[in-house]
C-alpha cells in the first residue's frame, strides 16, 4: 500500500496583480464585447475572493511628480511655478497622499490602479465619477476631433447611459459636463 506524503506549501506562488487584470479584461471586452463584470467576477471566483487593489505609495507618486516637471528633489519641485499655481489654486497640501494622487493625475496620468476601470461608473476603462477624462471616455484625438466628432460621441453613449434608457443619472450629468467642456474649446 503506498503512503501518502503530506505535500510542502507552495511559497513561491505570484499573488496576482488587479491592475494587470482589469488591463487583461479590458482587452477581452474590447476585442470581444465580453461583459467586464462577469469577467471580473469569475477572475474573483478563480482567485477566491477580491483581489488587493495594487495602489501606489506616497513615494512613488511624489517621485514620478518630480520626473515630469524635470525636477531633482521636491525642494526644487516647490520652484516650479506651474507645480505651485496648481498646489494654491487646489488649496492642497503636499503632506499627504490624496494631494499627490491629484498632482499625479493632472501632470503624470492615472495610477496604474486607476486604468481600466470596470463597474457601471466606467467608460472606456474610466471611472467616469472619480476622474473627469473626457477624451478617453469619448474615445476621440483631441488632435483631430471636429465639434461633431464629439456631438457623435456624446449621442452615442447617451444613448447607453441616459436615466430614460436605464442609465446611472450621475454619469450622464458627467458625460453632459464632459461633452460641454470639450466643446466650449472649440
Amino acid at each position: 500500500m503506498a503512503t501518502r506524503t503530506a505535500s510542502k506549501p507552495r511559497t513561491n506562488v505570484k499573488k496576482p496583480n488587479l491592475n494587470k487584470i482589469r488591463a487583461r479584461i479590458y482587452e477581452l471586452v474590447k476585442d470581444y464585447r465580453y461583459d467586464e463584470e462577469v469577467l471580473l467576477a469569475f477572475a474573483e471566483f478563480i482567485n477566491g475572493g477580491k483581489f488587493k487593489p495594487v495602489e501606489p505609495s506616497m513615494q512613488e507618486l511624489k517621485d514620478a511628480v518630480i520626473a515630469a516637471f524635470d525636477c531633482k528633489n521636491y525642494q526644487e519641485l516647490k520652484k516650479n511655478s506651474i507645480f505651485g499655481l496648481f498646489v494654491d489654486d487646489n488649496n492642497l497640501k503636499m503632506n499627504n497622499k490624496d494631494a499627490w494622487l491629484k498632482v499625479y493625475r493632472k501632470f503624470v496620468g492615472l495610477p496604474e490602479s486607476e486604468r481600466n476601470s470596470i463597474g457601471s461608473t466606467s467608460i472606456n476603462g474610466v471611472d467616469v465619477l472619480r476622474n473627469f477624462l473626457p477624451w478617453k471616455v469619448f474615445n476621440l484625438d483631441p488632435k483631430v476631433a471636429t465639434p461633431e466628432d464629439i456631438k457623435s460621441a456624446f449621442n452615442q453613449l447617451a444613448k447607453q447611459y441616459h436615466p430614460d434608457h436605464g442609465g446611472n443619472p450621475e454619469v450622464f450629468d458627467r458625460l453632459k459636463s464632459m461633452r460641454d467642456s470639450i466643446l466650449a474649446a472649440y
